[in-house]
């Protein structure tokens, strides 16, 4: 679930109750709409997604899709926590990584940066918060069009150090 492609695409079933796979491809025109497939076969083998309708559109089979929320909640446990933590961690290392192996980096140009802050917020300031960033992250997340490129974002909430 941790490749980009593929958490894209589950943030745009995130948003939208169902979908077709055609309407995932407009939304992501800067993947090619073979990668897409590719990676909603792998979602739709893992349960992650779920086929809602199936219509015939000249000779083809378009299907309607969405997150497959009981089974995605199946894998969100207590006992998984720590692998689930340290996947997602190796993910960004290894992104990281391969960037700054790359003949192409610019870190200045590509904005590239790491930042911790620690927040002092009550249990209610820290949901608002949470709400707040919710609603700034999807007034910004738009559409692929020219000009605009992927920015890989992670946000981690992360138990505080003990003193």
């Amino acid at each position: 679930m941790l490749n980009p492609v593929r958490m894209r695409i589950i943030h745009i079933l995130a948003t939208t109750p169902s979908i077709t796979v055609t309407e995932v491809s407009k939304k992501m025109s800067d993947i090619p709409r073979t990668t897409i497939y590719r990676h909603v076969k792998i979602l739709l083998e893992n349960d992650i997604l779920t086929v809602v309708s199936e219509k015939k559109i000249r000779g083809s089979l378009e299907r309607t899709l969405s997150l497959n929320i009981a089974e995605i909640k199946k894998h969100n446990t207590l006992e998984n926590a720590s692998q689930n933590v340290l996947s997602f961690l190796l993910k960004k290392y290894t992104q990281f990584n391969n960037y700054f192996l790359s003949d192409m980096v610019d870190t200045g140009k590509d904005q590239i940066f790491c930042n911790n802050t620690v927040l002092m917020l009550t249990d209610q300031e820290f949901d608002q918060f949470l709400i707040d960033l919710r609603d700034l992250l999807l007034k910004n997340n738009f559409e692929y069009k020219e000009g605009r490129r992927a920015r890989d974002i992670s946000i981690i909430s992360a138990p505080p150090e003990s003193e």
